[in-house]
């Protein structure tokens, strides 16, 4: 032991005299690999750079705060993030942190409305900040960059209102779960959004108005009247004290329009479950295929999804009745 003591000294003195240095990667290797930025096209992509500011963050430190005004968007390249809510109720989250790779606030940014939660900083985190004017500018390049916007906002939001569901996966298994394995269905006023009883929906943008309940204003849940509660991880009494999430038989558009991301509720299961075919657990950017598993008496039934046909904005397969 004492030859141990002093083996352990002699290394720590020569670390005093000569300290490691710790390389810290680049700001356009953090800036590239981030999953907003290097999905974007390069035309749009450099000008957003350029108006990017680095912040590292200690421990405790507020992004931003529930019910103030929305500045601009966090991109996290390194660390951790934890959020807290009085509205969305994070009592319903075990695990309510973001990791690297994460991008914050964007869903504020692109409707407007206040901050939906505090973001605090878990740990020592190294982000970029990116004002709101820069955000508006960039979603009024071009159409699909606004619906890529809206996708890499629903990944947040997603977790934030059915975070039993989505804090089993990682930011970037919930982005491709949205970007492949969902409908960004656009609604306009008067039309009926009747979901079927596999299928739950998030609001977005716009109002609706359901039998017996007050107008629905994003965000939101919204659940077929059928729906299970117990596999979200809620309790039919907490649904009268929640105004994040709604169950009707069916939605009317009340506003000029209204956005709605949708899911079916068996995929969303298999890859909270981990139940992949990709070796290892990984996903594939390129080519997903998902399996889901019914049991129906003695018979398994096997669904192979294949990710790589993604449905379009207002696919009408997507588990949704239209009406007006």
């Amino acid at each position: 032991m004492a030859h141990l003591d002093d083996a352990w000294q002699t290394d720590l003195k020569k670390l005093k005299r000569s300290p490691q240095l710790v390389k810290m990667p680049r700001v356009s290797d953090l800036l590239g690999a981030h999953p907003l930025v290097s999905m974007l096209p390069a035309a749009v992509r450099a000008p957003l750079l350029s108006n990017t500011k680095e912040n590292v963050k200690g421990h405790g430190a507020a992004l931003y705060m529930e019910g103030l005004r929305a500045t601009g968007i966090w991109i996290v390249s390194i660390g951790a993030v934890k959020w807290r809510s009085q509205r969305l109720s994070s009592r319903h989250s075990l695990h309510p942190i973001f990791s690297h790779g994460s991008t914050l606030g964007l869903y504020e940014v692109l409707t407007g409305k206040s901050c939906l939660c505090d973001m605090i900083t878990d740990s020592l985190v190294r982000c970029f900040f990116i004002e709101a004017e820069k955000i508006d500018q960039l979603r009024q390049s071009d159409p699909s960059v606004e619906a890529f916007l809206w996708q890499e906002s629903a990944a947040v939001i997603a977790k934030l209102l059915i975070p039993r569901v989505f804090e089993r996966m990682t930011m970037q298994e919930t982005r491709l779960l949205v970007s492949t394995g969902s409908a960004m269905n656009l609604y306009t006023k008067g039309e009926d959004i009747i979901l079927e009883h596999n299928y739950i929906g998030i609001l977005l943008e716009g109002t609706l108005k359901a039998e017996n309940q007050n107008n629905i204003v994003p965000p939101g849940v919204l659940l077929p009247s059928s729906m299970d509660l117990e596999l979200l991880g809620l309790q039919s009494s907490e649904m009268n004290h929640m105004d994040s999430c709604s169950a009707a038989n069916s939605y009317q558009v009340e506003a000029q329009a209204a956005r709605v991301i949708i899911f079916e509720v068996g995929r969303l299961f298999t890859e909270a479950n981990g139940q992949r075919n990709q070796p290892g657990g990984s996903f594939s950017a390129e080519a997903l295929q998902l399996s889901m598993e019914e049991s129906t008496g003695e018979e398994q039934v096997i669904i192979t999804v294949d990710s790589t046909n993604k449905l379009p904005l207002g696919d009408s397969s997507s588990g949704v009745t239209r009406g007006s």
